[in-house]
């Protein structure tokens, strides 16, 4: 566990941050996607995942796009580039 120092979770305010890699599951008209191996900081104690910024709305985007080629019939996994 790599903890990131004096960065303290906004949410439980006590916990210290880790860096990790995490999973992000959508869900659309009974289809879901996963995305693994997102980088973010992680809060010890309660759990708070925190992305850089910016980073929310490329997941939201890959995710839009993974949606978009199941109407294709396209099928796979894919994982974020590190």
């Amino acid at each position: 566990m790599n903890i990131v120092k004096n960065k303290i979770c906004k949410a439980c305010r006590r916990g210290e941050l880790f860096n990790n890699e995490v999973s992000q599951s959508f869900e659309r008209e009974g289809l879901n996607v996963k995305i693994e191996g997102i980088p973010a900081l992680v809060c010890r104690k309660c759990g708070q995942i925190y992305f850089k910024p910016g980073l929310a709305d490329k997941i939201k985007l890959a995710a839009n796009h993974l949606f978009k080629l199941s109407e294709v019939k396209h099928a796979g996994e894919y994982r974020a580039a590190a």
